[in-house]
């Protein structure tokens, strides 16, 4: 894979990347992340662009949250099964971007069914700079660049009922419905059987007990 260097720290990238992982800076805006974003190791200065990008907002929201937790591949004890469906809903995307800000990949990637097993659950995106994988990779899975690294966290309860939390992601996370606004930062939701989970710009989450 081709790589670039940030024009702003002279950090070496990929030529995929929208954004560099060591100061923030946005390829595509030619902008650095607002200042109230700690999670950016340099000072930041410049304003936020205006579409989706993967920049963790307000830090402070995630700062006691305890590490991801390895992904169990084999159900033992009392540890829950989960199931997650999740794929790329054009519908979304239609109504979160702005024509030109991201495109759609060619070919789409295929729906895919998960199978995980903890009471808690982590959603992002891979980054090895920063220490951070999640239980479900959605950049990795779907190849929407809009998902912050830290986005939201899956948890079950005791009953096998599911609340989902956004811990300070950049571009929101929408439960069921992605008209209006989307679920308040460090606020548990409590999911029904069929609600759907909206993250980045194109990724739809299906969540169910297995």
């Amino acid at each position: 894979m081709a790589a670039t260097t940030c024009t702003n720290c002279g950090e070496t990238c990929s030529a995929d990347d929208l954004f560099c992982e060591s100061c923030g800076y946005d390829f595509i805006t030619g902008s650095l992340p607002s200042a109230t974003d700690s999670s950016i190791p340099s000072p930041p200065s410049g304003a936020n662009s205006s579409g989706p990008a993967d920049v963790d907002s307000k830090a402070s929201s995630t700062a006691d949250l305890p590490p991801v937790p390895s992904l169990v591949d084999v159900a033992t004890g009392d540890i829950p099964r989960v199931l997650i469906q999740i794929g790329l809903d054009r519908d979304f995307f239609a109504a979160m971007v702005t024509e030109g800000e991201v495109s759609l990949p060619d070919p789409a990637p295929v729906d895919q069914q998960l199978e995980l097993f903890g009471d808690e659950l982590h959603i992002g995106r891979t980054s090895d700079s920063r220490g951070v994988h999640p239980n479900v990779d959605v950049e990795a899975l779907t190849g929407d660049p809009a998902v912050s690294t830290k986005h939201a966290v899956l948890r079950v309860a005791n009953d096998g009922s599911f609340t989902v939390t956004d811990v300070g992601s950049t571009n929101g996370t929408f439960v069921d419905d992605y008209s209006g606004e989307p679920i308040t930062q460090g606020v548990p939701v409590t999911l029904k059987s069929d609600s759907s989970v909206f993250v980045g710009a194109w990724t739809k989450l299906t969540v169910t007990p297995g």
